[in-house]
């Protein structure tokens, strides 16, 4: 979506149920005249789990435990990272 997305507007007012309102109606148009399409708000994605692994002190390389948490974290991270961007772009916020 481009800033200058929005060039037209129409809006179509109908009697609504209780006397004195009004519905009404919006369709938005591209520059091109084609219907704009306004994506409905994604489902909520989950927050990265807290870490698994403590930091490590003392200087000592990390174990095999250490360094297998520490990748699991990132693999998680990475998930979550991918779940959002596939949001973004199914909202045509970002290029597919």
């Amino acid at each position: 979506m481009t800033a200058s997305t929005v060039m037209q507007a129409v809006m179509v007012s109908q009697p609504a149920t209780q006397s004195g309102q009004h519905v009404m109606k919006m369709a938005l148009f591209n520059e091109d005249g084609d219907a704009l399409n306004v994506p409905l708000q994604a489902a909520a994605q989950t927050d990265v789990a807290a870490l698994t692994q403590a930091a490590i002190t003392g200087g000592e390389p990390p174990t095999e435990a250490e360094f297998n948490a520490l990748r699991a974290d990132h693999a998680a991270t990475r998930t979550v990272l991918n779940n959002l961007l596939a949001k973004l772009r199914t909202a045509g916020v970002i290029a597919p």
